[in-house]
């Protein structure tokens, strides 16, 4: 059996966004490693309630903005207040997309898509 553990993103300021993750979603920083082998250091932030992790990747030498491409893929998240998260989301003018189903899309400061689902509809 396989499970699931995490998804790295990479970003160009660690503190920036960590503190967007918890403001707009709630995630925490459950660990730090640092990898000065590589040039890398990591945060991983969770939700407190399943093992499941986003990983932050911060290149270490890197100062340039990452390019994303086309089509960019993107992190799904199950909200189960979904109606009060979105309606923060837009008062903070962060919601750039939305599915007739409700489902709606955010970006993190990086750029990266983060998609929100509601539990059980």
């Amino acid at each position: 059996m396989i499970t699931m553990n995490h998804v790295c993103v990479r970003v160009l300021d660690l503190a920036r966004s960590a503190a967007f993750y918890k403001e707009a979603l709630n995630l925490t920083i459950q660990r730090e490693l640092d990898m000065p082998d590589r040039g890398w250091k990591l945060i991983f932030l969770g939700d407190g309630v399943t093992d499941f992790q986003l990983e932050l990747c911060k290149e270490t030498a890197r100062t340039e903005p990452y390019q994303l491409g086309d089509d960019t893929p993107h992190v799904a998240l199950v909200a189960e207040e979904f109606d009060g998260l979105k309606a923060k989301h837009r008062a903070m003018g962060m919601v750039f997309d939305e599915l007739p189903s409700g489902i709606y899309f955010i970006k993190d400061p990086d750029g990266h898509i983060l998609e929100i689902l509601p539990k059980n509809r």
